[in-house]
């Protein structure tokens, strides 16, 4: 071949790579129109364009107040003058003497740490307002929450911190899981409930009343929740049936399972104990703790409901 052939080639190829060059660029545009147009329908890109980054205010003064903060209820359970009271006419339950309040009528945590979500998020709000001054509106918000409150019946607490002169600069803090941020990054939460004040702070609500078959929530540790619960009803007899048990629900989930249980079933009593699944969450001394309440919550229930019951076969 000679020199000219050769250069003709030479002018080819390089004519062929322009091409592709071109070719790789158009893809490149069409693929770049074609995702801005999906972002696009879907509001995402104008979520990201609208929404600024926000930046929490006072972060580290909120920070260093819940840092030390802890979701438990185990504390409460080693207290001795907590008792359960069942009432089958309304079919409720109610654990007596669970808060303290302090002569200022402010709540008291156990050891200033420990507590559950209504509980840490009134301690919170009385720590944060001089901090904020008047330059925010703090609301109890009550919430779903996607990991481990995941209905209204199992319904979250935490605060919503809201400007005033600007009414879509909106935070959310969250006690007990150590949250705080602009409110468009706690997707995981459904807010549905504005309150400037928790009744049982208000009041001095000592006690919790729940219905039967629902549970409080007392830890949340590995991914799950230890709950404590009544199931009750009155069979057709017109016998008085209950259980008082501790639940392990895994995080996601709706149902759990009881890890110790005792129940009052035709005046016969039974027991359910799952110490290995418990391990997974409680410590040795936690499971003694709320296995011993438990038997002794059980132990003078029983006692009322069945004031003539024989004394001698208690557990």
């Amino acid at each position: 071949m000679n020199r000219t052939g050769i250069e003709q080639e030479k002018s080819i190829l390089l004519k062929k790579i322009r091409i592709l060059y071109l070719v790789l660029f158009l893809a490149c545009v069409v693929i770049i129109v074609f995702t801005a147009y999906f972002l696009k329908e879907r509001g995402l890109s104008k979520a990201n364009a609208t929404t600024p980054f926000l930046k929490p205010p006072y972060a580290a003064e909120v920070e260093s107040i819940i840092k030390p903060l802890r979701y438990s209820g185990i504390q409460m359970f080693k207290e001795k003058d907590i008792y359960l009271t069942l009432d089958f006419d309304r079919m409720i339950w109610v654990l007596h003497n669970v808060h303290s309040f302090n002569d200022a009528g402010e709540l008291i945590l156990p050891e200033d740490r420990y507590g559950t979500c209504g509980e840490l998020a009134a301690y919170t709000a009385v720590k944060i307002r001089p901090i904020f001054k008047n330059e925010y509106n703090i609301q109890f918000v009550r919430a779903a929450q996607s990991g481990y409150f995941l209905s209204p019946n199992a319904s979250h607490v935490v605060l919503k911190i809201t400007k005033k002169t600007d009414d879509n600069e909106v935070y959310i803090l969250d006690p007990s899981f150590h949250r705080y941020g602009p409110k468009h990054e706690f997707e995981d939460y459904l807010f549905f409930e504005e309150t400037s004040s928790l009744d049982f702070v208000e009041n001095k609500i000592k006690d919790i009343a729940q219905p039967f078959n629902n549970f409080i929530p007392i830890l949340i540790r590995h991914d799950y929740l230890v709950g404590f619960t009544v199931e009750a009803r009155n069979n057709k007899s017109g016998q008085k049936d209950f259980i008082l048990g501790l639940t392990l629900t895994k995080k996601y989930n709706y149902a759990g399972r009881f890890i110790f249980a005792l129940r009052e079933y035709n005046g016969n009593e039974e027991i359910v104990e799952n110490k290995k699944s418990a391990s997974e969450v409680l410590s040795e001394e936690e499971w003694k703790i709320l296995k011993q309440k438990i038997i002794d919550l059980f132990e003078r229930v029983t006692d009322e409901v069945y004031p003539s019951a024989d004394q001698g076969g208690r557990l």
